[in-house]
This record gives C-alpha cells, sequence and structure tokens, in this order.
C-alpha cells in the first residue's frame, strides 16, 4: 500500500502538521511535515502476509503509522509518538472518534520511561550533528565506488633472486621491485607487460581461493578463453576451481580484494547521494560557508527534546509548541550562533537536571499494560 492507496480509503482516524511547524521554530525554507494513524480492518490481520506499519512519500515528509505500530511505539515511550497525542489544535487537519478515545487516554502512556527515550534521542542528534557534517566537508564523487579501487596484486615470483637483482630495463625493474619480497600493488598500476596493467588484464583472467588466507586468491591468465574475474549484472568475483594441470602454466599472481571495504565505500557513497538528494540546501548553508563545524538543527532538536522530556516529568505531558525565552534559544542555535562547545556544555547541564527530575517526578516508573491492552481492542473494533 502506498500514500496514494491509503487516501483512497477510509482507514485514516488522524492527520495533523508535525515537525517544525507544530514546535513553531519553522523558517522560511522549512518543508511541511504531515504526521498520521490509519486503522486497518480486523480481517486485514489474518492473511499470510503483514499488513503495512507505516506508509510514506518519497521523502518521509508525509507518513502515516498503523495504529498497532503507534501503540507499539507508544509502549517505548518514543518521542515522536508522544508528541502525535498532544498536538497544538492548529495543527490537526482531521481526528476521528477513535482518535479522541485515545487522546482522552493518553496519559496511560506518560512515564518515566520517557527519561530515557528522550535522553536516547537527544543524544543521537548529537551524534548526527557531527556526522553529518562530515558529509558536508567531504563530499562523495559523483562516480560510484569500483571494485578495482579496493584490489591488489602480488606477482608470481618465479624469478631467481640474482635475476631480479640484474634487472635493468624500466618494465623489468618495475615488476622486480613488486614481485619481491611479495609487495602488494594497487591492480590499477601493476604492471603485467608494456602498456598492461594487472586490471586490464582480469577480464582474461580466473581466480581460486588461497587456503588460510581471507580476501587473496590465485589469479591465472586464461587468455580469450578465460570468463573474467568480476561477472554477472552485479560483477561479483567469481571463484573457480582450477586444473592441476594448469596451475603452474597460467598462474601469474595473487589477488587481494577486499570485498568488506568495497561494500562499505558503496554504502557510504549511496547514503551520501541519497542524503543530497533530498536535503533540504537551506538547511545546510552554514556549514558549507565554513561558518559553523556541526549541523544547527540537529542541535536544536537535541534541546527540544531534553526540555519535552523535562515537561513529562514534572507536568506529566510533552512540551510540544515553544514560546518565549525557549523558542528564541531554539532559533538562535538553528541559526547557528552557537559554538558546538557551548551548546554541549548546555545539553550536559541539561542531562544533569533531567536525571534528578526523574528521580523526584510523581509519574509512574512503567505503563499499565492490561489497561493498555484494553484501550487497543477497543479501539481498533470502534
Amino acid at each position: 500500500m502506498n500514500l496514494s492507496d491509503l487516501r483512497g480509503t477510509n482507514y485514516i482516524i488522524f492527520e495533523t502538521v508535525a515537525g517544525s511547524h507544530s514546535y513553531n521554530t519553522q523558517t522560511k525554507d522549512s518543508d511541511i511535515d504531515i504526521r498520521g494513524v490509519f486503522r486497518l480492518p480486523p480481517e486485514a490481520y489474518l492473511g499470510l502476509t503483514d499488513p503495512p506499519q507505516q506508509v510514506s512519500d518519497k521523502t518521509n515528509d508525509v507518513t502515516f503509522y498503523s495504529l498497532k505500530r503507534m501503540f507499539e511505539l507508544l509502549l517505548t515511550a518514543n518521542p515522536n509518538m508522544i508528541e502525535l497525542l498532544y498536538p497544538p489544535e492548529d495543527c490537526v487537519k482531521y481526528c476521528s472518534p477513535v482518535m479522541e478515545e485515545l487522546i482522552a487516554n493518553r496519559s496511560l502512556f506518560i512515564t518515566k520511561k520517557a527519561f530515557h527515550s528522550h535522553s536516547g534521542y537527544a543524544w543521537a542528534q548529537i551524534s548526527r550533528a557531527k556526522g553529518q557534517n562530515k558529509w558536508v566537508n567531504n563530499p562523495q564523487p559523483e562516480e560510484p565506488p569500483s571494485k578495482l579501487d579496493f584490489c591488489w596484486f602480488i606477482h608470481a615470483n618465479r624469478y631467481p633472486i640474482k635475476f631480479i637483482q640484474g634487472c635493468r630495463g624500466e618494465v623489468d625493474k618495475m615488476i622486480a621491485d613488486n614481485i619481491f619480497p611479495f609487495r602488494p600493488e594497487p591492480v590499477k598500476t601493476a604492471l603485467y607487460s608494456h602498456g598492461c596493467t594487472i586490471a586490464d588484464l582480469l577480464p582474461r583472467c580466473h581466480v581460486a581461493s588461497l587456503e588460510h588466507v581471507e580476501n587473496t586468491y590465485r589469479l591465472y591468465h586464461y587468455g580469450g578463453d578465460a570468463k573474467g574475474v568480476f561477472r554477472g549484472p552485479h560483477e561479483q568475483l567469481a571463484v573457480e576451481s582450477i586444473p592441476k594441470d594448469d596451475e603452474w602454466d597460467k598462474i601469474i599472481g595473487l589477488l587481494i580484494y577486499n570485498e568488506a571495504a568495497y561494500n562499505k565505500a558503496r554504502n557510504d557513497w549511496k547514503h551520501y547521494w541519497t542524503w543530497r538528494k533530498e536535503r533540504n540546501e537551506a538547511r545546510y548553508r552554514s556549514q558549507e560557508a565554513g561558518e559553523i563545524d556541526y549541523d544547527a538543527k540537529n542541535m536544536q532538536h537535541c534541546l527540544r527534546l531534553l526540555w519535552s522530556g523535562k515537561n513529562i516529568l514534572e507536568h506529566g505531558e510533552p512540551l510540544v509548541r515553544f514560546e518565549g525565552e525557549q523558542l528564541q534559544t531554539l532559533r538562535d542555535v538553528r541559526n547557528g550562533k552557537f559554538t558546538h562547545d557551548y551548546l554541549m556544555k548546555q545539553v550536559e547541564a541539561e542531562m544533569v537536571i533531567l536525571e534528578k527530575m526523574k528521580d523526584a517526578s510523581k509519574i509512574p516508573n512503567s505503563v499499565n499494560h492490561k489497561k493498555i491492552d484494553k484501550l487497543y481492542q477497543r479501539l481498533a473494533q470502534m
């Protein structure tokens, strides 16, 4: 089920504007985030295929959660789900009787577990604030990484040491420098013959695993009869069983292929360009201009989460819409007016206060699972 399919049903029971527009921290460049809840009919859970837990658009600006999934997240004191139970009135676009009943019972989900969830999410924002700054300062190239960048070659040493020591020709000398003492060389620069690198040669070779050594393979030159080292639509390394008669005549050396490092580089490249494609460009202007060395929006979220957690411990409900001095501070953080060190000191001070408030708070330590289970069953059948 996609978002268009969902909107064509009567399953939606709640829809609200969320994110910065609900916090009152939006800027002229802020996206409008929509969050909501849908309730599937009971028979949807009787089939062999699990029903969707969440339905979103491509950018996740619009996300709807199933009622069941919302309850599961509320049981963990998920900050985003708790906020949906306390929406500012001017943000709510639709609220069914089912959702009204859930909101009327929202205090069932308010426990000291909010201390752990809000502080944990706050620390995660701190990590992301610096992590995404690395993407800003270290952009990935447009072309994806190549497997050949993670391959090295060791020449088969068939030559007497006296021959190696006596090499005089330029190519012979380059080869000799690498075949002794078994020094790996990148396949892109390792020479096989005049003008031919090992990388050029791989389509005319086969490989066999080298016993007791990870990521290392014997490399055999088969010429025009070869199928190549990397094969198939995904260019996977193909390990062969080499006939004994070919082992001495066709071996040219050892191929080292660090597949794990390649896969990591490939994932990093994909994540970077997904982030570049989907990001709000205005959000990163200060970082790219070198004005700040962190993601200001993440640090804004960090403080917001800590203050909301404090409000839960003290007043029994989250702080969703900000005003006055707190709002001004959040806007100043978003505008990059503070150094990262200064903000970290503020965060550490808030954490100390949060810890003390948890011990003094009168709210329950944990939820009443029986009451919540009965509530879910009632709402699922309304």
